[in-house]
């Protein structure tokens, strides 16, 4: 039964990391840029009760291979050293008005989760040709970075586990 549990919670904690990692790591896709705005957007601290407001960067692109449409917010970030969403938006913003459709390689994280609202913060735009094709070469090198330490943390926890129980299983009956 506590096989069971542990197999169970080790499940459990690696779902949870794995859609964080899905979550935070950053994608890219090829898009047409269709268009920009600006949205303010209200909120409410809810510790306090006080209502903000701050605006809201949109791009609205059309992804190039299923046609799809797409929205990006584009804000600021520390976590990933992005500070130039204004120049994103200047990009984007010509991208949109060219009069021939130029693919753009849009770099992002998050996902769109409408329900709660929520938009991919675009990391970087840049024009490239449309048959440029983009190879994650960081993504790849954190993923097997991040694979390699899993292993070897499941390797030290069932070791750990392995001479608890035979620890265990050597003491003398009635202690």
């Amino acid at each position: 039964m506590t096989r069971k549990l542990g197999i169970a919670l080790a499940v459990l904690v690696t779902l949870l990391f794995a859609g964080t990692l899905y979550y935070f790591m950053p994608r890219a896709t090829k898009v047409l840029i269709t268009g920009t705005e600006v949205k303010r957007m209200d909120t409410k601290d809810s510790a306090t009760g006080d209502h903000r407001s701050r605006d809201v960067r949109f791009i609205y692109a059309t992804e190039q291979m299923s046609k799809e449409a797409l929205v990006f917010r584009n804000e600021d970030n520390g976590w990933y050293f992005k500070f130039d969403s204004g120049d994103i938006a200047a990009e984007a913003s010509k991208l949109a008005k060219n009069e021939v459709d130029e693919t753009a390689l849009l770099r992002y994280y998050g996902l769109r989760i409408a329900v709660l609202d929520s938009y991919p913060n675009v990391l970087s735009l840049k024009e490239v040709e449309s048959d440029y094709v983009y190879v994650p070469w960081m993504n790849m090198v954190i993923l097997v970075v991040l694979l390699i330490l899993f292993i070897w943390g499941g390797v030290k926890v069932r070791r750990l586990f392995s001479t608890a129980k035979a620890k265990l299983s050597k003491r003398p009956e009635g202690s």
